[in-house]
């Protein structure tokens, strides 16, 4: 016979609430020549070791929510670097051997500019407060 306890022990959750680090909502909208961009890839990026990754996809009006554990619940407190990507499929000729040949060759693009794209590059930052008031528009220039 199975101890109830012993079940508990396995089962996820139980009683135990949730064990996720503090997280703060962070919302914004991201825009691209005065433009909203949906489909875009936010990506937040620690500076601290010990905070995670957090990220988002803007809607089909810009705006997005990060998250970090669970949809939505924001990224924990501190500094950030910010990159952002939006990758298209677009068709380039036709494949012209194999067994797709005659189909369409597609490729993904990068619809933003790429200094958005490496940590490395990008000149957006933002700093997380705990509890604060964490909007952060990011209007993106060529």
């Amino acid at each position: 016979m199975i101890n109830a306890a012993a079940v508990c022990l396995f089962m996820i959750g139980c009683g135990a609430g949730n064990q996720n680090p503090p997280t703060t909502p962070v919302t914004g909208k991201v825009t691209y020549k005065g433009a909203a961009v949906e489909g875009a890839a936010v990506k937040f990026l620690p500076s601290n070791s010990e905070a995670k990754i957090a990220n988002a996809t803007s809607g089909a009006d810009g705006t997005y929510a990060i998250s970090t554990f669970e949809p939505g619940d924001g990224a924990m407190a501190g500094k950030y670097k910010i990159t952002v990507r939006k990758l298209v499929s677009v068709q380039q000729g036709v494949q012209q051997d194999g067994e797709h040949a005659g189909e369409p060759d597609y490729v993904n693009k990068d619809m933003l500019p790429k200094k958005y794209m490496s940590v490395d590059d990008t000149p957006l930052e933002f700093e997380v407060n705990a509890g604060g008031d964490n909007a952060f528009d990011i209007e993106l220039k060529d």
